[in-house]
């Protein structure tokens, strides 16, 4: 009863009141006169009766019409503060997209500044080896006959030397792999086993914290009942129940209404959050294989600057070159596949890899690959 009486006005209520209170009064005072008079005024006691029945609904319809204007007010309330979170959150996307949109295009700058650098850096490098390469085939040609058996056989040393140490170093790296990688497993089964006990104790806690407000709610409720039956009678206590009735349901769908709405915003808001997740992983990917194809570039461009053309390689020969460096960019090993020359295109090839060596570092760190699958075409 105390929730139904927050909903009526003050005035209403007394006028309820005073009207049972009259409608009890003429009630006795009939009886009365009927003990002393027999039942002789039967008809004007209904008519009085009538009446007061009557102020009694037209009170009843006031309250319920006051109960209905402070609803619309509410849902007014809630409908605009619905419109101000909505607005708010507008604006903290725009702002974010604002300053994502700041981050990349200095990131783009800084990236086109290193590349020009780098680019400077790389045509030195190829002048200063142009000119060592002159000077180095001035000397050669007078020591042609000696040094071509003499690098026959260090080639084949060093070829050997070079395979055994490209093992050892692999033997080494893998075992190193494998034990940070049992390392990170056991880092992050640790963690998890951590958040899981964790996740548990607060389930147990809002479990608990819920039976608790369960229990006081309903025994709260229960005495509330209890005392309404006590003092209530037996047609004001059900009349009363039916108006809880009624103003529990108008509660209960105003509160289905707010309730679909919050999950429509919020479904519409994890919608919005998706895709902007989505073009953003896209737009990553993109940029990964633009820096990619320009590492692959830069790679295939300092091969061929360091290639020498046997006199016997032929016009659009080509060949896919399988090239294992360590993080350093230092080589490992050369695999030279799938060559349209012949076997002296084919150790020409593979002795320009070995010359780039170390090879370029990539643009960034993410996109490093230890394995590299090249396409040389010289005259491409």
């Amino acid at each position: 009863m105390a929730k139904v009486e927050r909903h009526i006005p003050v005035s209403v209520a007394i006028a309820i009141a005073v009207h049972v209170l009259v409608l009890v009064l003429l009630i006795i005072g009939f009886q009365m006169s009927d003990q002393a008079n027999g039942a002789r005024q039967p008809k004007i006691e209904s008519v009085k009766a009538e009446v007061v029945q009557q102020d009694v609904l037209d009170a009843q319809r006031l309250a319920r019409e006051a109960a209905q204007r402070q609803k619309a007010k509410q849902d007014a309330q809630r409908q605009a503060e619905l419109e101000r979170l909505r607005a708010k959150d507008e604006a903290k996307r725009q702002a974010a997209l604002e300053r994502e949109r700041a981050q990349q295009e200095a990131q783009r700058q800084a990236e086109l500044e290193l590349e020009r650098q780098r680019q400077q850096l790389a045509e030195q490098q190829r002048l200063a080896e142009e000119a060592k390469r002159q000077a180095e085939l001035e000397r050669q040609k007078a020591e042609e006959a000696r040094r071509q058996a003499e690098l026959e056989r260090q080639k084949a040393a060093e070829k050997a030397k070079r395979q055994a140490e490209l093992v050892r170093q692999r033997a080494e790296e893998e075992a190193k792999r494998q034990a940070e990688l049992e390392r990170q497993r056991a880092e992050e089964e640790a963690r998890r086993q951590a958040e899981l006990e964790r996740q548990k104790a607060e389930e147990a806690k809002r479990q608990a914290e819920l039976e608790r407000q369960k229990a006081a709610e309903e025994a709260k409720r229960q005495a509330e009942l209890e005392r309404q039956q006590r003092e209530a009678e037996e047609k004001r206590r059900a009349e009363q129940e039916r108006l809880m009735a009624e103003m529990k349901r108008d509660r209960e769908q105003a509160e289905a209404k707010r309730q679909a709405e919050k999950e429509r915003l919020a479904a519409a808001m994890e919608e919005e959050q998706a895709a902007l997740k989505a073009a953003q992983e896209r737009r990553h990917q993109q940029e990964l294989g633009t820096l990619t194809a320009q590492w692959t570039a830069a790679i295939t461009a300092k091969i061929q600057r360091l290639w020498r053309k046997p006199p016997s390689t032929g016009f659009g020969e080509s060949c896919i070159v399988n090239v294992q460096q360590t993080s350093g960019g230092y080589i490992q090993k050369v695999d030279v596949q799938q060559c349209t020359g012949g076997e002296e295109f084919r150790d020409s090839v593979e002795a320009a890899v070995y010359k780039a060596d170390p090879l370029p570092p990539p643009p960034a760190p993410e996109i490093f690959q230890r394995e590299l699958l090249l396409t040389f075409k010289p005259e491409g």
